[in-house]
């Protein structure tokens, strides 16, 4: 392991033990033993620091889940129904929520995903899916308690129009979404950037827009969705003296961390909006 991967892993460890989050990794560990076939078209070399980055990444959307799960419940007066996971690459996910929340909740899951290679895995696993754009999903669910979207909304070309139709078509009250955590707003399209696109690029390795959780929380709210929590991980320590050090090794080859935010269908603002493409 190189000195840069050395620096980079004890830097996640240590922020998994500063932002609480060692007791959702060991657990989601024991669940997942194995992270290799989280992606599909992602081209990684896949080893334990890549485990360990993906993993640390996943604990923190976990306990976002949990804590969402029990807020909505607790509002809801309502301990069953189904948690769509729009943008599930390997149903990994699923499969945590199932296993957390199995003695509290009963949890149903459907994952979609546009790439039939994701869904077949998920389906593989003995897991519901359905292969449909995100934009195009629709859903005459009635029990859905939330969905969830891990890393995606930074893939599509118009997160507003799909939020937006979510809100107005979808029957789920509320989604979890994380997206990359990045201070000022920017187009992604890295590909194109650093002049290394391939032949065939496809949405689960390109990023469109990348934006500062202000700017997220705007277009949330012009989409039909309000806030009702939100956190940042970050894969560095916070309240070490070296933590600009580590921001700044971050931001240079991935990301600070994670903006994660619960949202709750509130269409007040978003009807005002009077040219909105038709759904």
């Amino acid at each position: 392991m190189t000195i840069k991967k050395k620096i980079a892993k004890w830097s996640i460890q240590t922020a998994i033990k500063e932002q609480n989050l060692q007791g959702y990794y060991d657990k989601i560990k024991e669940i997942v033993p194995d992270l290799s076939n989280q992606y599909t078209r992602e081209n990684v070399d896949y080893d334990s620091f890549i485990e360990l980055k993906i993993r640390a990444q996943h604990s923190f959307q976990c306990k976002m889940m949990f804590d969402a799960i029990k807020l909505i419940t607790r509002t809801t007066k309502q301990n069953s129904g189904t948690v769509v996971d729009i943008g599930d690459s390997s149903g990994n996910h699923m499969i945590y929520l199932r296993n957390l929340l199995k003695d509290e909740y009963k949890i149903q899951t459907l994952s979609v995903n546009l790439d039939p290679i994701a869904v077949e895995k998920i389906k593989n696993k003995g897991l519901p899916a359905l292969l449909v754009r995100a934009e195009e999903l629709t859903l005459d669910n009635t029990d859905i308690i939330m969905y969830t979207s891990f890393e995606m909304l930074e893939h599509l070309h118009n997160p507003a129009l799909f939020l937006r139709r979510l809100a107005v078509k979808g029957e789920g009250e509320y989604i979890l979404i994380t997206v990359p955590y990045v201070k000022h707003s920017r187009i992604g399209l890295h590909s194109l950037r650093n002049k290394n696109r391939d032949n065939s690029t496809y949405a689960e390795t390109e990023h469109i827009f990348e934006l500062s959780p202000n700017d997220w929380n705007l277009l949330f709210l012009h989409s039909g969705w309000e806030v009702v929590f939100k956190e940042i991980y970050l894969q560095y320590p916070k309240k070490l003296l070296i933590k600009n050090i580590m921001s700044n090794i971050w931001k240079q080859k991935d990301f600070e961390g994670f903006y994660g935010v619960l949202l709750k269908k509130n269409l007040s603002e978003s009807n005002k909006y009077m040219d909105w493409e038709e759904l």
